[in-house]
Parts: structure tokens; C-alpha cells; sequence
């Protein structure tokens, strides 16, 4: 005879070998067929024209607190018994983008690496240029970086390089590279310092980044004999002592 404790086992087994059919087809199924479940564990991120399945699929759009953020595509799997990671990647006219996830949780987020690049035109509207044209795209490759729902970025090292900067109005000109080198100085304070190799361009400064809050301080110092630069940077931030234009920007995130 099964006696009473086999029967229990053998439906726990059954159980479990339910559940993890479950799962399975849950992985599989296609994600439009469940997504209106899962939307509202995933806010603020929302998606449009969904293809494909939790753990790899695609959307035509994807956005960030009603922001467009362009295509996605996404490969997950568990990191532990409550975070995924993978990667994902999103892309738009502008700029393409790869997340290398840790572990990603509901409150918190820790990934790997990201890398891609943003055209200048990404960053052209906050710059507010009035006169003239510039071009370049913006290198990315960030390490470690953790996020916090309540308190923000807490950590992130690596490097942003604006490469192939050139002022194409009014008069062609090269203006070497630009970048921005970030280091964690202690949990919840990350420094971004600027330099350059331009022989047009000084430019030096550096962004602080704490607990839901930022600061840029940024001098821009064209070098003697380029007045056309001058004419262009006339409407970025305000007049420096010396020649040149300073940001002093603040704000929250």
C-alpha cells in the first residue's frame, strides 16, 4: 500500500512539475496576449506593437514615463529567485543603445554595462545654438551602474565620448574629441569630469550627480584665431570672464 506521506510527496512533485509547465508557457506564449497582466509591474515602461514573448520579443515603441523612447528589443532570464537580467536594447533615428542587465528588481536595478551611441541631435535642443551648425555622435560605454527607485543612480563608472565633432556653419571646422569620464567618489555621489583634445576647443568641468539631483558646471573656451566658434557658443550659457562661456546648470531626476 502508498501510504499517506507518499501521496503527499508525489502530489507535491506534481505540483511543482505543474508549475513549472506554467512558467514555460508563460516564457513562451506571445506577451501580447497577457501584456495588459503585466503592464502595471512594469510602470512607468510601457509598450507598443508587441512582438514575441517575455523572454525574447521586440516592440515597435517603448516609453518611459509617456516619453517616447523608440524600438526595444529584449532578451531575459532569471538572475535569482526575484531579478531578472539579460539585455536589452533600444534604437531610434538618433541613437541605438544596449543594457547588459544584472539583476534587475522592482525597486532597484544593477546593470552591467551599456554601450551604443546618441547623435548630436539628441543633445542640440538643451545646447539652444542659435547661430551656426554642429554635428558628432556621442560614445557610450558605461560600467556598473546601480540604480534605486527611492534615492537614484548610487553608482556608474566609465566614459562618454563625443567623437567626429565638427561645426559644419559657418565655416568648417574639427573640433577634436570631447569626453566625460565618470567615477564613484562613495555610494550615491557620482563625478563626471570634462576634458578635450580639441585644438579649437578648451573645454573643462565637471557633473555632479547625487541622491535625485545633478549639477553641471562646464567652461567653454574657444582658442585664439577661431572667432567663428566665438559667434556660435554666444548663446550657450553665460559670458565667462576671460572669453569663453560657462553652464552652471542644476536640476533634479
Amino acid at each position: 500500500m502508498v501510504g499517506a506521506g507518499d501521496r503527499f510527496f508525489k502530489l507535491i512533485k506534481w505540483l511543482l512539475v505543474l508549475v513549472i509547465i506554467g512558467v514555460i508557457a508563460l516564457a513562451v506564449a506571445p506577451l501580447n496576449l497577457y501584456y495588459d497582466q503585466v503592464s502595471k509591474h512594469i510602470r512607468p515602461v510601457s509598450l507598443n506593437d508587441i512582438s514575441g514573448s517575455m523572454v525574447k520579443g521586440s516592440a515597435g515603441e517603448l516609453k518611459y514615463m509617456s516619453l517616447p523612447m523608440g524600438e526595444a528589443e529584449w532578451l531575459l532570464y532569471p538572475s535569482s529567485y526575484d531579478a531578472v537580467g539579460g539585455k536589452v536594447k533600444l534604437k531610434d533615428n538618433h541613437y541605438d543603445m544596449t543594457f547588459q542587465l544584472g539583476q534587475v528588481r522592482a525597486a532597484s536595478a544593477l546593470i552591467k554595462q551599456v554601450r551604443g551611441y546618441l547623435d548630436w541631435q539628441v543633445f542640440a535642443p538643451f545646447v539652444q545654438i542659435r547661430y551656426g551648425e554642429l554635428s558628432g555622435y556621442a560614445s557610450i560605454d558605461l560600467q556598473d551602474v546601480v540604480f534605486e527607485q527611492d534615492s537614484g543612480l548610487q553608482r556608474m563608472s566609465g566614459e562618454i565620448t563625443l567623437k567626429d565633432f565638427k561645426m559644419l556653419k559657418p565655416a568648417p571646422k574639427d573640433l577634436g574629441e570631447i569626453k566625460l569620464t565618470f567615477n564613484t567618489e562613495k555610494q550615491g555621489v557620482i563625478v563626471g569630469q570634462f576634458s578635450s583634445d580639441s585644438n579649437v576647443l578648451a573645454v573643462s568641468g565637471t557633473l555632479y550627480v547625487q541622491p535625485r539631483r545633478w549639477q553641471l558646471n562646464v567652461d567653454l573656451v574657444p582658442k585664439a584665431g577661431h572667432f567663428e566658434l566665438d559667434a556660435v557658443l554666444s548663446s550657450v550659457g553665460q559670458a565667462r570672464r576671460g572669453g569663453g562661456r560657462r553652464l552652471n546648470l542644476a536640476g533634479f531626476y
